[in-house]
């Protein structure tokens, strides 16, 4: 018999749920049990440092491992011992126990004892979008590019830094994945948008963007197009045409409708590097495009949407930014930094620093009005020189 999860946690009312209400990634070590300073105590300190980075990849291996399983699916319909979990999921029961208590480690899940004794496991309410497939939030989509993309190509990380992400002739590429796994990757990444869209939307405000007046948006390599379907939510007069492959467009227009802004939200097929974007746009967004390009291929797209602008029009770029101008290492930076190994291991790109970035800006005949930190972006708003910001 399976417990709902309001009844597991009424068996333990001492004991609020936890999984989901943590911030952060919980350590693993505990260093205030490393005391001393000699050299000896140092290094064992940094011995420890190091460990609990290399055992980090237990904790992909862990939650991918349990949603091939099918794990995350059947903790979504109510509490379970592990060995009602291997039961009908036909897996070993004590393996089944070890996993369900990795997960609980990690914070998946909470583990609860009822009164009988036996140790039940719980998928938190705030958790369960973010592990089932389907919802806004999934991260199925990340765990499937993952799987099919990220875990052979950081095998090979070595030797992309022996030889880099050039092509035969020696020139930078792009990093380029299937259409497949672009599609799993642009579905399992849409946490990222809210945060973004709601930090972009208050400095519009307090620019003087008044919601209520119509604009144009493109929004370029618009994948699910979630970026733009937001934006739409908040700006009631707004309309955005996303572009992307004929695919991923068919994504993008579908979500559009689960969210109410079809109407105003275009899904346009087209090769934003051969067709013509258009003209007059009010704000020409980027959202994680620039981290895909070399140096060459971004300085174009910066041209190119200068070209697209409506006479006051921005730029907007929402990326891993590394900011160089001397304000401090931040978690920003410290994203970026290893989001450009997570690019150069998966085939080019880099995480771009902001003094490069405004070198492009120059050359379109553009300049940056503002960079705003957001959780693992910045935000880069640039518009034509003589605007005012």
């Amino acid at each position: 018999m399976s417990y709902g999860f309001s009844e597991a946690m009424a068996a333990r009312p001492d004991r609020a749920p936890t999984p989901g209400s943590e911030v952060g990634v919980q350590p693993l070590v505990d260093h205030t049990r490393l005391d001393g300073d000699t050299d000896e105590d140092r290094r064992i300190q940094a011995a420890h440092r190091l460990y609990e980075h290399l055992i980090g990849l237990w904790a992909p291996g862990v939650i991918e491992a349990a949603h091939d399983l099918g794990m995350f699916a059947e903790l979504a319909k109510g509490a379970a011992s592990a060995v009602e979990v291997a039961e009908t999921l036909k897996t070993d029961e004590r393996a089944t126990r070890i996993m369900l208590d990795a997960l609980h480690a990690y914070a998946m899940v909470d583990a609860v004892v009822p009164p009988d004794g036996i140790t039940r496991y719980v998928l938190g309410e705030r958790m369960l979008p973010s592990v089932l497939p389907g919802g806004v939030y999934s991260l199925t989509g990340k765990m499937d590019y993952d799987r099919a993309v990220a875990w052979p190509a950081w095998r090979s990380l070595a030797e992309a830094v022996r030889h880099g992400s050039r092509d035969a002739a020696g020139h930078d590429r792009a990093n380029q994945i299937s259409e497949a796994d672009y599609e799993s990757l642009a579905l399992g990444i849409n946490f990222w948008a809210p945060p973004i869209v709601a930090r972009l939307h208050d400095w519009l405000d307090a620019s003087g963007w008044d919601a209520s007046v119509p604009a144009r948006v493109l929004d370029v390599g618009c994948g699910s197009g979630l970026y733009g379907q937001l934006m739409l939510r908040r700006r009631e007069n707004w309309h955005v045409t996303g572009v992307d492959a004929p695919r991923i467009i068919e994504l993008a227009r579908a979500q559009a409708r689960r969210l109410g802004v079809d109407g105003r939200f275009s899904g346009m097929v087209g090769d934003f590097w051969a067709d013509a974007w258009g003209a007059g746009f009010d704000l020409v967004f980027f959202a994680n495009i620039f981290h895909l390009q070399t140096p060459e291929s971004a300085a174009k797209l910066t041209a190119t949407a200068a070209g697209s602008l409506s006479e006051r029009g921005l730029i907007c770029i929402a990326d891993h930014i590394v900011d160089d101008t001397g304000r401090g290492e931040s978690e920003q930076d410290r994203f970026a930094r290893l989001f450009a190994a997570s690019m150069l291991a998966t085939g080019g790109g880099d995480a771009y620093r902001l003094s490069r970035y405004d070198r492009w800006l120059e050359s379109a005949g553009l300049r940056r009005v503002a960079l705003i930190d957001a959780p693992m972006h910045r935000i880069l708003i640039a518009t034509r020189p003589d605007n005012t910001f």
